[in-house]
């Protein structure tokens, strides 16, 4: 009698899994978009009458980020990027950045107080991204 009792529920127990689905889009794909190498070439500034326009940035001034596949931020030689964010907005998409790799140690970050920023957004286009943190001024980069 008692195994009576058993067979239904180990198939309410195989029916509550849930299955991983290959087809949900991943934070990974989100990340994807905006992996590989960018060099910051405009700054958007902001007038008195609120008006902004976007100056060049000077080529021995331009920075370049290195995004992961899994959304971490890196510097150009490789190394962590100091005061990276948690999150970020990636075109609408709140997405959190999880390592998936170790990261080396970056000791200019030590010598840093970082009041970060714990979320940028980002707007993606093509081969060019905006970047936009709290209470700087937004980044334009290019592949």
């Amino acid at each position: 009698m008692k195994r009576l009792l058993y067979i239904p529920l180990v198939l309410v127990w195989l029916l509550s899994c849930k299955k991983d689905s290959v087809n949900d889009p991943s934070p990974n794909y989100a990340f994807s978009t905006v992996s590989g190498i960018w060099h910051s070439v405009e700054v958007e500034r902001s007038s008195l009458d609120n008006k902004s326009t976007w100056e060049p940035i000077a080529a021995a001034k331009s920075d370049s980020l290195i995004f992961r596949h899994d959304g971490v931020v890196l510097n150009a030689n490789g190394t962590p990027r100091c005061c990276a964010p948690a999150t970020m907005i990636i075109n609408g998409t709140l997405l959190d950045v999880k390592p998936q790799i170790a990261l080396p140690n970056n000791p200019q970050c030590e010598l840093l107080n970082c009041i970060t920023c714990p979320t940028w957004e980002i707007s993606l286009s093509d081969d060019q991204l905006i970047i936009g943190t709290c209470n700087s001024p937004r980044t334009k980069y290019v592949r």
